[in-house]
C-alpha cells in the first residue's frame, strides 16, 4: 500500500481530488493569521526558513555542550524524543521545508508513514522536492482543525507551529484527539528573552503578529488539558516540551 493510500485510509472525509504532490485538507481559505505566517506563505520566506534550518542541522551535531548543544540536537533529532523504533505512523505538523520531516522518514522506515502537513504551500513544496521516501505523503492541514480521524496517530512532532495559531487550546486538543492515548508528542515554540531583552521580544512579536511563550506556559497549558509526562527545556530562543497524549 503507498504512503498516500495510507493516508487517505487515516481521513476523516477523504478529497475528491487525491492527485498531485499533497492533498490539499483545509476547508475554504483561511485569511492572514499575522505578518509571520504571511511571510511563510510566500516564497522568499519559505526559502529563509529552509536555509536557516539547514544551518542547524549541519551544526547540530558538532556544537559543544557547553553552548547548547544538547538541545539544539534536541530539537532536530525529534525521532529519538518520540522513541521512534519503525513501523510508527507520524505526522509532522508545521513540516516546513521538510527537514524534520527526512529524519522522521529515516526513523519510521519502509513499513511506517510519515505525515508531512504545513498550511503553507510554497513550504509544501520545498518539502515534496526534498523528501523522497517512500514511506511520506504531504498534506495541506490547518493545526486547529485536522482533518484525521480519532486515535490514528502513534506519534506527533509540531516545531515552530503554535506560536502562529489563533487559538492554542483547539490546537493541542485537536493533537492530542488524533494521538493514540499515550502516545508521545514533541514540540518546538518560540519564548521570550530573559531579563532586559524581554521588551525587545515582545515588540517583535507584537510587530510579527505571533506568540511568544514564557517558561512553563505550554507546560501548564498541557498539563490542564489531561496531558502527562510533559517535559519542558530551553534552546536559546526556543522551549522544547515532550509530553504523552491523555488517556
Amino acid at each position: 500500500m503507498s504512503a498516500r493510500d495510507r493516508l487517505l485510509a487515516l481521513l476523516a472525509h477523504p478529497p475528491s481530488d487525491v492527485t498531485g504532490p499533497w492533498l490539499d485538507l483545509v476547508e475554504g481559505r483561511p485569511g492572514s493569521r499575522g505578518r509571520l505566517q504571511d511571510a511563510w506563505q510566500s516564497e522568499g520566506g519559505a526559502g529563509g526558513y529552509d536555509g536557516l534550518l539547514a544551518v542547524g542541522d549541519r551544526l547540530e551535531g558538532v556544537v559543544p555542550g557547553l553552548l547548547g548543544g544538547e538541545n539544539l540536537r534536541a530539537f532536530y533529532r525529534v525521532d529519538d524524543r518520540l522513541g521512534l523504533r519503525g513501523g510508527e505512523t507520524v505526522l509532522d505538523l508545521a513540516c516546513g521545508p521538510g527537514t524534520l520531516t527526512r529524519r522522521l522518514a529515516r526513523a519510521v522506515g519502509r513499513d511506517g508513514l510519515v505525515i508531512a502537513a504545513d498550511l503553507s504551500v510554497p513550504m509544501l513544496a520545498r518539502a515534496a522536492r526534498s523528501t523522497p521516501f517512500a514511506c511520506v505523503d504531504f498534506a495541506r492541514i490547518d493545526a486547529m482543525d485536522l482533518p484525521l480521524r480519532d486515535d490514528t496517530v502513534d506519534a506527533v512532532s509540531c516545531s515552530l507551529c503554535l506560536h502562529l495559531v489563533p487559538d492554542l487550546g483547539t490546537a493541542l486538543e485537536e493533537m492530542a484527539r488524533v494521538l493514540r492515548p499515550g502516545a508521545p508528542a514533541a514540540i518546538a515554540v518560540p519564548s521570550h528573552a530573559p531579563g532586559p531583552l524581554r521588551p525587545l521580544t515582545e515588540a517583535l512579536a507584537r510587530f510579527e503578529q505571533a506568540r511568544l511563550f514564557a517558561p512553563g506556559e505550554l507546560a501548564e497549558q498541557m498539563r490542564t488539558r489531561g496531558w502527562t509526562g510533559v517535559v519542558e527545556r530551553p534552546l536559546g530562543g526556543i522551549r522544547l516540551v515532550d509530553a504523552s497524549a491523555p488517556r
